[in-house]
């Protein structure tokens, strides 16, 4: 077993204080943005995971349920609630895969993509209003930092997957 390398140094550099700082301000933040993406897709008759399969399709055209449902993060039974309620509203559809008869694709309709569209543009209005006020030079630290957290907790979930489970 290879042994893992020694994390207490880090966490004994740090300020008692800092790392309870750190994972509020990281989940404040993420609520936040959650809470107004979710009143601004209420706007439109949609719920926040509603716009994130909407978002996902978009980028992938033609996606298995199996393959959305990784990209979000959820299980199969409330993917299969979302995409019903989108089909219903005319947004997505969904169809056979043509080589493999078990599997279904969803894809986009024209009132899916025009949708996916105003997204975006709501998007980058909450963000650029959640940035307000930092340079560009800020920005890129903020994202080589998060990125370099968002590794490291990838980094320790692979590290730690029960053998034959993907993480």
């Amino acid at each position: 077993m290879e042994a893992k390398p020694d994390r207490e140094p880090i966490i004994a550099g740090l300020l008692q204080e800092q790392p309870r700082q750190i994972a509020t301000l990281l989940h404040d933040t993420t609520r936040l943005l959650r809470r107004r993406f979710d009143v601004e897709a209420k706007a439109y008759g949609l719920t926040l995971p509603q716009w994130k399969a909407l978002g996902a399709i978009h980028r992938e055209n033609d996606i298995t349920q199996v393959a959305l449902a990784s990209a979000l993060d959820i299980d199969a039974m409330t993917l299969s609630g979302i995409l019903d309620r989108l089909e219903k509203r005319g947004l997505v559809e969904r169809f056979v895969h043509p080589d493999d008869s078990r599997a279904k694709l969803t894809r986009l309709t024209a009132e899916g993509i025009e949708i996916v569209g105003v997204a975006r543009h709501v998007g980058a209005t909450v963000f650029g209003q959640a940035m307000e006020g930092l340079t560009p030079t800020d920005l890129a630290q903020l994202i080589e930092h998060l990125t370099r957290i968002r590794t490291n907790l990838s980094n320790f979930d692979q590290d730690n997957a029960e053998p034959g489970k993907a993480s």
